[in-house]
């Protein structure tokens, strides 16, 4: 069946009734003003109404892909300069912002510090090398120690240093007994948790999730590989007839059995469920 023969025996209402597209969709769709329509949703309500009065819409699936292939090229010109001038602006407006705080710096090193304050800064003044330089009496007295009293320190930091080696040695044997008796059980275990399940069609495939918590749903229409968020997320998800695979870390299950599939995917993995228990769920009954 054709599109103008779909149109002569079914009205946009009936049409929007059986497939769930709105109206408006489906004028946009049939009228071929794909402007109103994301990429995604144009061959996605085309699979369902293919799918629903089983009929063959390869031209205006031509149509669609020709025009958002001019599409994607204006706006490839369109987006190139703007993002390198704006970078360009900032870059300049942060050289400015530095070439201030360093002029600002210098004005108050120069202009608040006092001479007293900067003595302090620096490493050698006049106060601190007097008192470095002692008299010479001083020096005479100073070098006036007995031999006891040079001994004596030698003697006492040996026998600290002695002492402060077999305390190490002693808390090194303590920590090697210790590690030797910590049962194998107590060893932490990492566990990869799943982050992701991979639709992966054999051709082009419609499917359609439904968040569990938030109950918002979307559908697509893909020909290459789809990852799944479930890491903090539950779906239901409905799939069209065409050949599918899922994909569980190194778990792959396959469906080439030509018929629709239900599943409730989460970080617990992949149940098949059956249409009933699909809706029952919160599953649509007809997308």
């Amino acid at each position: 069946m054709q599109l103008n023969e779909i149109l002569e025996e079914n009205s946009v209402k009936a049409i929007s009734k059986k497939t769930n597209i709105s109206e408006d969709n489906i004028e946009a769709l049939l009228a071929g003003d794909f402007d109103k329509l994301k990429k995604v949703k144009t061959f996605g309500f085309i699979s369902i109404i293919e799918r629903e009065y089983k009929a063959d819409l390869s031209p205006l699936k031509e149509q669609a892909l020709s025009h958002y292939a001019q599409y994607n090229e204006v706006n490839g010109v369109a987006l190139g300069r703007p993002v390198m001038e704006e970078k360009k602006g900032k870059s300049k407006l942060f050289f400015f912002f530095v070439l201030l705080l360093l002029g600002y710096a210098s004005w108050y090193f120069f202009t608040q510090f006092d001479k007293k304050q900067l003595s302090d800064l620096l490493p050698f003044s006049e106060e601190k090398i007097s008192q470095i330089i002692m008299p010479k009496e001083e020096a005479d007295s100073n070098a006036e120690l007995s031999i006891e009293n040079v001994i004596a320190p030698v003697q006492n930091t040996d026998v600290q240093e002695k002492n402060e080696t077999q305390a190490e040695e002693s808390v090194n044997e303590n920590r090697v007994s210790e590690t030797e008796n910590t049962p194998q059980e107590a060893k932490s275990v990492v566990v990869n948790q799943k982050e992701s399940i991979t639709i992966m069609p054999v051709e082009r495939l419609w499917f359609g999730i439904i968040d569990m918590e938030t109950k918002q749903r979307d559908h697509f229409s893909i020909s290459e590989k789809f990852e799944l968020d479930i890491k903090e997320k539950s779906w239901l998800l409905a799939t069209s007839s065409a050949s599918f695979s899922l994909i569980d870390k190194e778990e792959t299950k396959e469906f080439n059995d030509a018929k629709e599939h239900y599943f409730k995917i989460d970080k617990n993995g992949i149940e098949q469920l059956t249409k009933a228990d699909y809706v029952a769920q919160g599953g649509w009954n007809q997308w």
